[in-house]
Order: structure tokens, then sequence, then C-alpha cells
């Protein structure tokens, strides 16, 4: 007989950590705001991109984002909060909490350093987070549960943005450095990059299954060509990545059953209740 069968998930300390979760994220906008307001150096995230112009860099609106980001986040730490018996809660406050601890301490690092015009030490820490939140939608993907969206939704727009985040970040340092692209225009490098990204991402969603991950890539394809109106090459090749993108994203949701993670099928047949909408 199986003696764990029909226990409650253990809470100790689970509502500790949610707390400090919530305290965690709280801090990191914070400084983030800091940091849009100039008051960390004196100088914006905004001035400091300027500093280092790149074809790729997307219209400043494109970056209200963050808005949606840290709204969504919000709302998933505070439900940790609240619903931190139920058993899948539960096990997501255990299993990514951690890792959601080192998503902010990176993340407020990256503004900092960014802040400081450090922006080799800036790339350094925006791939730390990028691979953090990489770990935290490939764990959401092992403990999915049907009808639970809000969490993947969550750390899915978050990765995808981070992602486009730490192309251009890297594209900045290279024009820091005078690089010359090995004697090819910056209009060609910028098509290059572009193509990557939209590989990248695509490689990212098949493998964490993701339907959310192309969508703020996509948002970032549509900043790109706004800020780029007059380079007819740059132009196009953003619209066929917006296509694209979205293209992914469409048919990752079909594959997973119009669901934004894969139907969980580790228990063979489902409840019926199972399969409502939750969050």
């Amino acid at each position: 007989m199986d003696e764990t069968k029909g226990k409650k998930p253990c809470t100790c300390g689970a509502t500790g950590k949610a707390v400090a979760n919530l305290c965690f994220l709280v801090v990191t906008i914070a400084v983030n705001a800091l940091g849009a307001f100039g008051i960390i150096n004196g100088l914006s995230q905004k001035q400091v991109s300027d500093m280092y112009p790149t074809l790729i860099t997307p219209s400043p609106f494109t970056f209200q984002i963050w808005m949606v980001i840290y709204a969504l986040l919000i709302v998933s730490m505070i439900v940790m909060i609240v619903k931190n018996k139920d058993k899948y809660w539960n096990k997501a406050i255990e299993n990514i909490s951690w890792m959601f601890w080192v998503s902010c301490i990176f993340n407020i690092a990256w503004i900092v350093a960014f802040s400081y015009v450090k922006i080799w030490l800036s790339v350094l820490f925006i791939a730390i987070l990028m691979i953090t939140l990489g770990l935290i939608c490939s764990e959401l993907l092992r403990m999915r549960k049907d009808g639970k969206w809000l969490l993947p939704l969550t750390f899915g727009i978050y990765f995808g943005w981070i992602v486009v985040a730490t192309v251009v970040n890297i594209s900045a340092f290279l024009v820091k450095l005078n690089w010359n692209g090995f004697g090819l225009s910056p209009y060609v490098w910028t098509v290059i990059v572009l193509a990557f990204a939209v590989i990248l991402t695509a490689i990212i969603t098949c493998s964490d299954k993701n339907a959310a991950i192309p969508l703020p890539v996509a948002w970032a394809f549509f900043g790109i060509h706004q800020a780029n109106k007059l380079d007819k090459m740059v132009n196009i090749s953003s619209i066929i990545g917006i296509l694209l993108l979205l293209g992914l994203a469409v048919y990752t949701l079909i594959l997973n059953g119009w669901a934004i993670l894969p139907k969980d099928d580790s228990n063979g047949s489902k409840n019926l209740n199972d399969s409502k909408i939750q969050v």
C-alpha cells in the first residue's frame, strides 16, 4: 500500500519561501526603476543604450513590455503566497524559488553594471539571467499540470524577452569594441542576427514546449521594424521574423492542445476536473 497516497503536501517553509520570492521581486523592481530614472549612476538605461546604437535595438516603446512582465510576476508571487498549500503551487515554491532568487540577483547586477557602463559585465550578468530563466521554464515543463497557465505564461514571456535583450546587449558590446564585422555591412549583420534570434527562439521553444516564449521576441522584432522604417533590408527581415515567430507560437499552442504547455499525460487518463482552466 502506498503510504504517501492522499497525503497533503508539506508546507513547512513554503510560506516563508513564497514571501521571500515577493521580497526579491520588489527589490528587483525598485532597482530597475532606479536604473530607468538614471538614479544609480546619473545615466538612465536608455541613455547608456544610446551610446552604443545598433540596428537591432528596438524602439523605446517596446520596452514597456517590462510592465507586463513585472505585473505577471507580482501576480504569480502573490498567488504563491495565497495558494502555498495547493499541491502544484507548493511544488513550484520548492522547485523554482532558489532559481528565481538567482534570477533576481543577476537582474539587479545587470542593471547596475549597465548603469555604470560596464557593458562586458552586463553581458555576463544577463547571460546568467537568461540561463536561469531557461532552467525555470524547463522545471515548469517537468512539473506541468493541466489547466495551470500562470507560471508558464509569466516565465515564458520573461525568458523570451531576456533572450532578445541578451542578443541586443551583446551587439552593444561589439559596438563598444568597434568590431568591424569581418568587413560585412551593419545591415547584413543585422539580418544575420535577426535570423539567429529566430532560430535560437525556435530551438528554445521546441525544447521547453512553451508557446509564450516566441511572443516577446516577435514584439521586439516589431520594435526593430519601427526603429528601422527607412531601411528596406532590415524592415523586410523584421517583418518576416515577426510572421515566423507568431507562427511558431501558434504551432506550439496547437501541439500543446491549445495550452501554453503540453497536456500532462503522466497519469494516463485524467479526471475531467483536472483539465479545467486554473492559475
